[in-house]
């Protein structure tokens, strides 16, 4: 396997921070979507949110690598992504996308909900098509809770809906838009009610093969045809948070799965790690105190097969003089199916390592993100096997021409890469996981949203 770069393109700007979305135009032509920053992401938290040096920009490019047209989002938009959440659809089903985001249009006030709107724009020029008031539901919370906002999406029976929602740790709110942005639901799951909340990622899957996606909120799945609850795992055990939620399969034998790190709700006996059989059972748990604030699975070989495995990141942090310190994460390794504690080395621990199928294989190799080997790419035997530039993006099949996955980084300078295996083949495994249900491919429109573009979150499911 040689990893190669595959495009670059040009931002023009020093960044910090980088988003990217896929973005259909008409005739089939393939656009993509920059959301950036020269400002770190800026998380709505009392104890991390700082006031932001830079202002937030959104930039189409065509696929040869040339900026169509760019937008300075200005001061009343605080670049982060909980604040300002972006998605690309053909709601309206005209063959083209559409370009939604949650703009602020008082720059004097980027806290305002007064003028805050949910933005179409034509992905041709840029321009603004229409403006709709944003919920103004979470005026009364503190900070953190209030600008928790996402931009979901999803089919009911061929037929798309855009959902937006505020809230993710208390009172949580929920509307579901069908072509034309004629709204079909609105769904609120107060505090007090029971079941956990949401999480930081938000998968979307036809799981009951009815036709209809459910759209992952935290362990609680709901319907995008009416919104409403279709599963609630862990309602009557479990009234925490999720940081990670994740699906997937056996394709030995069919059976489906979701597996979930959690936070919060740390009373005596509630598991930290659980993964759920698809009736609601516990397949397997482990852990009863931590904050459990990262995780993924991934592929390595055992005994000559294709074991799946599950990685936990335990998250610590205390407080400093002037603010929130860091302490070294604990990392905890489980074959997905069984539950099995497992011994990996890797040299450093797992949040700092994105796994993802270069070559098609079935097997996963790992990019390094973080620490001493940041950008370092190494395969499931612990081979280094290539190093590529700058800080990751996303991966997956970003680039359709290519068929396996592939890295999308970028540098302070603003130059975007993507790498990837020129010989990469898809093998049976491979194609297993991104054709089913359209869930990769669906996923990608997601990853300037919540956290799903984070750490391989999404595309490390099925």
């Amino acid at each position: 396997m040689l990893l190669s770069e595959f495009k670059r393109f040009d931002l023009g700007a020093c960044v910090r921070q980088v988003r990217s979305i896929p973005v259909k135009l008409k005739m089939g032509e393939e656009a993509i979507l920059f959301i950036y920053s020269g400002e770190e992401n800026i998380d709505p938290g009392e104890e991390y949110y700082k006031h932001p040096s830079d202002s937030l920009k959104i930039s189409l490019f065509d696929m040869k690598g040339t900026m169509i047209w760019t937008r300075d989002l200005g001061r009343g938009v605080i670049p982060g992504i909980w604040f300002c959440p972006v998605i690309s659809l053909d709601l309206n089903m005209d063959g083209q996308d559409e370009i939604y985001f949650v703009n602020n249009l008082n720059p004097e006030a980027p806290f305002s909900f007064l003028y805050r709107y949910l933005e179409e724009v034509d992905p041709v020029n840029g321009n603004t098509v229409m403006r709709w008031k944003w919920p103004d539901n979470t005026f009364d919370d503190r900070m953190s809770l209030s600008y928790r906002f996402y931009l979901v999406a999803g089919y009911s029976n061929g037929k798309p809906v855009l959902i937006t929602s505020q809230g993710t740790y208390g009172d949580m709110y929920l509307q579901g838009y069908g072509p034309g942005m004629v709204k079909k639901w609105e769904t609120v799951i107060r505090e007090s009610d029971a079941g956990p909340r949401a999480s930081h990622l938000t998968p979307v899957l036809d799981f009951n093969d009815d036709g209809i996606d459910e759209l992952f909120w935290g362990e609680r799945l709901l319907s995008v045809e009416n919104g409403q609850e279709v599963f609630c795992y862990a309602k009557e055990e479990y009234r925490g948070h999720s940081d990670v939620i994740i699906p997937f399969v056996d394709f030995e034998n069919g059976k489906r799965y979701i597996y979930t790190c959690r936070e919060g709700d740390e009373e005596k006996g509630v598991y930290r790690v659980v993964t759920f059989n698809e009736d609601g059972s516990h397949a397997w748990n482990d852990l009863t105190v931590g904050h459990m604030h990262a995780g993924w699975l991934a592929t390595i070989e055992h005994e000559g097969k294709p074991r799946r495995i599950a990685a936990a990141v335990e998250r610590k942090v205390t407080e400093g003089e002037t603010g929130l310190i860091s302490d070294e994460n604990t990392s905890y390794y489980y074959d997905a199916y069984t539950g099995k504690r497992i011994e990996l080395e890797f040299p450093g621990v797992a949040n700092d390592f994105a796994p993802l199928d270069i070559n098609g294989d079935g097997y996963s190799e790992f990019l390094c993100t973080g620490g001493a080997c940041c950008g370092c790419v190494y395969n499931f035997k612990g081979e280094l096997i290539g190093k590529i530039e700058g800080k990751m993006v996303k991966n997956g099949i970003i680039l359709s021409q290519y068929p396996c996955d592939q890295i999308m980084t970028f540098d302070q300078h603003g130059v975007v890469r993507v790498y990837g295996d020129k010989d990469a083949e898809p093998g049976e495994l491979f194609k297993k996981r991104h054709e089913y249900k359209g869930f990769h491919s669906l996923c990608q429109r997601l990853m300037a949203s919540g956290y799903n573009n984070y750490k391989s979150n999404m595309s490390c499911c099925i």
